[in-house]
């Protein structure tokens, strides 16, 4: 008696699963813990409707602009910290001398002009013509142990779009993508910024590795007439506002775009949204 009460309990509850199932395939749960939605009209209403942030789905307007804002403040909180600055093992003035592109007395008169000009110790061989562009770029390439990339004088299509604000404020450039293992090379001129790498990586969905490219080279891809790298896209907000005003241009913008979905990302300086519209994308830039 007792197995036949288990096999009829086990069948109870399988059967008891499967409305459940059904009923989470037609009304997906919306992200927001905090979402008044719930009677059964209303949840089939917003069911065709709605955002996904992040690759979650949010059944309203209201519920959406919640999220963002305490995706603003959780990521301003947790990753809007000043970066700390990179500590090389070796200065670049010793290393260009043990590489024999400085001499000593070299090394003392660049130090001297360095500070005098109130430039960086890599501008100051430079304007001193001890050294080439791309010896200095290698040099910086080897304190933080990335290779150098040649980008000659064409450079390949880019699929992956980077806002042309944070292109120019932080000197790097998308230079190579490998379709196949979705790995982005993004060029440095100056030093890596990591954080902003993560965020590339959560924002494209693919690997992004440094590299690095001389300013000429950087220059000359950015400014050229027929460069790919626009502002087209992106409205840059560099007016410092609060999460709950940003969180309300972002949805007032998703609305506008019939979003289907968004990711939230910082680069230091700036929050990142980007919008995927049902006819483009959008990048929202808010300095923090």
């Amino acid at each position: 008696m007792s197995k036949l009460n288990e096999r009829t309990n086990v069948r109870v509850r399988q059967d008891n699963s499967k409305p459940s199932s059904i009923w989470g395939r037609w009304v997906p749960q919306c992200g927001n813990p905090r979402c008044p939605t719930k009677s059964l009209t209303r949840a089939l209403t917003h069911r065709r409707g709605g955002m996904k942030i992040d690759d979650r789905w949010y059944c309203s307007a209201e519920c959406f602009e919640q999220t963002v804002r305490d995706k603003i403040e959780e990521l301003i909180t947790s990753e809007g910290k000043p970066a700390r600055a990179h500590s090389s093992r070796l200065p670049m003035g010793l290393l260009l001398l043990s590489r024999e592109i400085l001499t000593s007395e070299q090394l003392k008169l660049a130090l001297v002009h360095q500070q005098l000009a109130g430039v960086d110790f890599g501008a100051a061989v430079q304007e001193l013509g001890f050294a080439t562009q791309e010896q200095v770029t290698a040099a910086v390439a080897a304190q933080w142990a990335c290779p150098v990339y040649s980008l000659g004088d064409r450079l390949p299509p880019m699929p992956m779009r980077i806002p042309r604000q944070l292109l120019d404020r932080y000197e790097m450039l998308p230079v190579h993508y490998a379709e196949s293992e979705r790995r982005l090379l993004m060029g440095f001129v100056r030093g890596v910024h990591h954080q902003i790498l993560s965020t590339i990586e959560h924002m494209t969905s693919c690997t992004a590795a440094a590299c690095f490219i001389t300013g000429r080279e950087y220059n000359s891809h950015l400014n050229s007439p027929s460069t790919t790298f626009t502002s087209d896209h992106e409205m840059v907000s560099d007016q410092i506002v609060g999460s709950g005003e940003m969180a309300r241009i972002t949805a007032t913008y998703a609305g506008q775009m019939t979003a289907e979905r968004m990711r939230l990302g910082i680069c230091r300086d700036y929050l990142w949204a980007r919008i995927w519209g049902r006819q483009q994308e959008l990048d929202l830039l808010f300095r923090v």
